[in-house]
């Protein structure tokens, strides 16, 4: 006797997934704004953006998207935040304990909340294993992205990639900058990269830093910094979340 009475054979499953992300990649070819790095910072501009209406498509060349979050410190999976940023916590259902002034997250908690809302937000369309190889760019602005699979990419095939367009750009790729070096290539850029530990200052400059760079093109969470010069940081993530409610609110007046 069988347990299920609906069971999917191996070829609905193939045609199914093939059907629906293709759906998806059709949908991301043009978009509002295009966030590459689907970290803290990333992530939240990405839910910004959505809840005003924008139609967002957010890149991760990595299997698992959510950054540095996952390990904590030194694989001591909780993270700290400011209490300022207690509402953004509430706001996304993630429960944390106050001690000594601060808040204390588990990290698995915290990524998987972030990942799950951007997710499955009907204005977002989320991909992992895609990595950015170069900018689209028409009349001196940022428009797109150049775009293979991570596997590709990693791999040193000759395959080409394709692009994706949008309104406006996001570098969230963290302390490699991916988007902002890329441009650099092509057009002069003055690119300072991080200063020293420092949390106190690194969580103020990483909201400072977070900018326009070039037409179309924005920069958020420690790629701020890694333009800026800005000091870096350790498992302390109020920043983050700022800079990227900062860059959400940045690009919205752009588009």
């Amino acid at each position: 006797m069988s347990t299920f009475v609906n069971p999917v054979t191996d070829q609905q499953a193939s045609r199914l997934i093939l059907r629906h992300y293709c759906q998806a990649l059709e949908k991301a070819i043009e978009s509002d704004v295009i966030i590459v790095g689907a970290g803290p910072s990333g992530l939240i501009c990405a839910h910004d953006l959505a809840e005003k209406g924008h139609n967002v498509t957010v890149l991760d060349r990595h299997l698992v998207p959510g950054g540095g979050i996952w390990g904590g410190s030194m694989s001591f999976n909780y993270v700290i935040l400011q209490k300022d940023v207690e509402s953004i916590l509430k706001d996304f259902g993630i429960l944390f304990q106050e001690d000594e002034g601060a808040l204390v997250v588990s990290s698995v908690a915290f990524a998987s909340k972030l990942i799950f809302a951007v997710a499955s937000h009907p204005k977002i369309k989320l991909f992992n294993l895609v990595t950015v190889e170069d900018l689209h760019s028409v009349e001196n602005k940022v428009t797109g992205v150049v775009i293979n699979n991570s596997a590709i990419q990693m791999s040193g095939l000759h395959v080409d990639p394709m692009v994706l367009t949008a309104k406006a750009v996001l570098d969230s790729t963290g302390h490699d900058a991916v988007l902002a070096n890329l441009y650099s290539q092509r057009a002069k850029l003055n690119i300072t990269k991080q200063s020293f530990m420092n949390a106190v200052q690194g969580e103020e400059d990483v909201i400072n830093n977070t900018c326009m760079l070039a037409p179309g093109l924005f920069v958020a969470g420690m790629a701020a910094n890694n333009v800026a010069g800005g000091a870096r940081m350790g498992p302390i993530f109020g920043g983050m979340l700022l800079s990227g409610k900062k860059a959400a609110k940045l690009i919205a007046e752009y588009i």
